[in-house]
């Protein structure tokens, strides 16, 4: 039985999957690397500096750690001018109505990120209230797809990892929750990648309290 649920955060629970992007391609653009969609599907869920380094195999020269760390900044400082615009309307649909039936039935909810911003995120939409737990990229040695995100998420919530489901829109983050031990269903880029026939576009396409509360999300499963 399902006690849990942890949301990734970008495209799972909030837009902001453009606001990377449209970061990433400008930081790649000034560098003069070419950013293919492939490339930055890889990217997702990863942690920034992970992130950067997969990009600038792409480049056509070496980069020092001081300038790895100094487009590391750089992109955030892209990313943060974008999130500064964030409002309630930037929550995915689904997802509010959600998180708080979910927390109607008793299950604890948790987001778990690879983003150094979630936490932020989360407060300036007003939503951080709504999750028993929060771990994002500050609190992480390393980004999905290794299961640290996921495996401190489960301890904060005093949940074992078998009665933890994820939701996940990243190929990275469905196997970190694999190596977590935990369930996972896919929505978006991932459940469209899967061979599976349930492709649930985001939380709006599909029931995710009423599987809970029947103890069906085992056929979903990734």
């Amino acid at each position: 039985m399902i006690q849990a649920v942890i949301f990734n955060l970008d495209g799972v629970l909030v837009g902001t999957d453009d606001c990377h992007y449209q970061a990433w391609k400008r930081l790649a653009h000034e560098q003069g690397i070419p950013l293919t969609v492939d490339t930055y599907r890889a990217m997702a869920g990863m942690k920034r500096m992970d992130s950067l380094k997969l990009l600038l195999k792409k480049a056509e020269r070496s980069y020092a750690p001081a300038e790895m760390l100094a487009l590391s900044a750089r992109k955030n400082d892209l990313f943060n001018d974008m999130i500064d615009e964030l409002n309630a309307g930037s929550i995915l649909p689904g997802a509010l109505d959600t998180v708080k039936q979910l927390r109607e039935m008793g299950i604890k909810t948790a987001v778990g990120s690879s983003s150094e911003n979630a936490g932020g995120i989360l407060r300036q939409l007003k939503i951080d209230g709504l999750f028993d737990a929060v771990v994002d990229g500050e609190q992480l040695e390393k980004g999905k797809p290794d299961p640290e995100v996921y495996l401190l998420a489960a301890r904060k919530l005093c949940m074992p990892t078998s009665d933890c489901l994820v939701i996940e829109n990243a190929p990275a983050g469905l196997e970190a929750a694999r190596q977590a031990g935990m369930k996972a269903i896919a929505v978006g880029a991932a459940a469209a990648a899967n061979t599976r026939d349930f492709h649930p576009a985001g939380l709006w396409d599909f029931d995710l309290p009423a599987l809970v509360k029947r103890d069906a999300v085992e056929q979903y499963v990734i």
